[in-house]
């Protein structure tokens, strides 16, 4: 059954029918040949005529022939059909991807969220995806065939749309910003693009999408008014700020090894060339006009390159301590630091330093705002002095001696010598020259002391005329040497003053030995001066 509806191929049956024709030919002839012989009609009568007769054997290659002829015929018209086929498979296969794209297209044209329209080759409109309705609020059949840019062209610049218009037409496409009209009167933001519709080199059409950009507009410009803002501000601001890029310090700091970064501080600490190296490395981003003024500087050119330098000597220890806190984490803290300006004025500075929010990993910007607070700095530098000082003469007070000597009493500082000095003749040169000359008389014998001990030792004012000087590590001997410094100091003055009242000091001394009362070693050194100024008073 299979075999029946087999169907031969143009091929086989073209042979086939070619040799069943040949076969014709020679039949034909032989039959003929016999007729005019007179043979009888049978099978040797057909043998005879075939052997007595050469040009029978011609015409019986004919079905040979004609089978070849036909064979190629055949073949000829297989390869038709074949190609006939293909090519309706291809057809076929091309109608349906082009559906599919079709499909595809209108499908994606009606679903995006752009609002999209095609146009002929005179900017007519042929059709709009609902976004373009929803935007613009035209319905197709109240636009199909009307010109585009009559409908939505801005009133306030048609000139605009008239430009971007022929730059399509001359097959160019488009990617602009502006303003188009709507259906109801009001303007709407929109990104623009225009791609022209080409088949074979001709322009046949326009495709216009529409993004509407209103509330991203509306985003960027309070974004640019606020960092306008903020430049003014920045500007303007009396706080002396600066912005900094430390994002190759922290790289620096990155590519140090896990027990260097572990104990960063100690590694500067021991390395402090190091210190400046990342100073050299800190970018400056911007600085306002009041930190132009806090350094001295009349540039940014003026300050480049020089972070290390106006930051003062006792304030970089406490900026290694700033760059440890941002290393753990730390994105704000504040400080009292001191710059040295570039004219080389000293100042004291409040600094706030907060890392900006997205700079977090990077250090790429700090903000550092800066305080003047020279004048308070020094205020209370000055108050602490004057607690600490006595005022007339620049020595240390009562109060500050006795908390020293409370404080040495608790230590293990020993020897500890304590002398105590009284003026001989503060009151005859009181009578004799009034409180002006006492005043002066005074000063000069704390000046004599001052110049007689060492920076750590404490020599205070601790009555009208009567002074104390506390001596840590002094023994007995050397307090013997300091008491005679003293008197020499007292005799070259009187000595280059000869028309003065002379100056005179009973000093007595005493030495706290290892577990020795420095209380106890005061009160004997009282008593040694008293003795003293007793012994004069009895030789006069």
């Amino acid at each position: 059954m299979a075999l029946k509806n087999k169907k031969l191929s143009p091929r086989v049956s073209s042979t086939l029918l070619g040799i069943l024709f040949g076969l014709l030919f020679p039949l034909l002839s032989s039959f003929i040949e016999m007729r005019l012989q007179g043979l009888p009609q049978s099978l040797n009568s057909l043998l005879l005529v075939q052997r007595s007769n050469p040009l029978l054997w011609i015409i019986d290659t004919a079905p040979f022939f004609l089978g070849i002829f036909a064979w190629s015929a055949g073949n000829r018209q297989e390869k038709l059909e074949d190609q006939t086929i293909h090519l309706e498979d291809l057809v076929e296969s091309r109608s349906q991807e082009v559906i599919r794209q079709k499909l595809f297209y209108e499908a994606l044209v009606e679903t995006t969220p752009l609002a999209v329209v095609t146009l002929d080759k005179s900017q007519n409109i042929l059709s709009i995806n609902p976004a373009f309705k929803d935007l613009f609020g035209f319905n197709l059949e109240e636009i199909k065939g009307k010109n585009l840019d009559s409908l939505i062209a801005n009133p306030q610049n048609t000139e605009e749309l008239k430009v971007i218009t022929q730059q399509v037409l001359s097959g160019k496409g488009i990617h602009e910003f502006g303003r188009r009209l709507r259906k109801d009167g009001s303007m709407v933001e929109v990104e623009i693009f225009g791609e022209p519709i080409t088949i074979d080199g001709s322009l046949i059409g326009v495709l216009g999408l529409y993004h509407d950009i209103t509330e991203d507009k509306q985003v960027k410009d309070l974004l640019a008014a606020s960092e306008e803002r903020f430049r003014k501000m920045f500007t303007d601001s009396p706080i002396a700020l600066r912005m900094q890029d430390f994002s190759k310090v922290k790289l620096w700091i990155e590519n140090k090894s896990d027990d260097i970064r572990a104990n960063f501080r100690d590694h500067l600490l021991s390395f402090p060339e190091e210190v400046k190296e990342l100073f050299s490395l800190i970018e400056i981003v911007d600085y306002n006009t009041a930190a132009l003024h806090l350094f001295g500087a009349g540039s940014k050119e003026e300050l480049h390159g020089k972070i290390y330098s106006v930051l003062s000597k006792e304030s970089r220890l406490e900026a290694v301590d700033i760059l440890c806190s941002l290393l753990e984490g730390t994105t704000s803290l504040e400080r009292e630091l001191a710059y040295t300006r570039l004219d080389g004025k000293l100042i004291y500075s409040l600094t706030k330093i907060s890392v900006m929010p997205g700079f977090e990993d990077s250090w790429g910007q700090i903000l550092f705002s800066n305080i003047d607070i020279t004048d308070r700095k020094l205020a209370e530098e000055r108050l602490t002095y004057i607690s600490l000082h006595d005022i007339m003469t620049s020595l240390y007070n009562r109060a500050f001696f006795d908390e020293e000597l409370a404080r040495y009493e608790k230590s293990r500082v020993r020897p500890i010598t304590i002398l105590v000095m009284d003026m001989d003749n503060f009151k005859a040169i009181n009578d004799r020259l009034g409180h002006q000359g006492g005043d002066q008389a005074l000063q000069c014998i704390a000046n004599i002391i001052k110049s007689s001990f060492r920076e750590e030792d404490v020599a205070a004012r601790i009555g009208g005329d009567e002074f104390a000087v506390l001596l840590p590590s002094v023994d007995f001997l050397m307090a013997q040497k300091a008491k005679e410094r003293i008197l020499n100091g007292v005799q070259k003055f009187n000595a280059k003053n000869p028309n003065a009242l002379p100056l005179n000091l009973s000093i007595g001394f005493a030495t706290a030995d290892k577990n020795g009362s420095l209380e106890e070693a005061f009160k004997k050194a009282d008593e040694a001066m008293y003795l003293e100024k007793k012994t004069k008073t009895n030789k006069v």
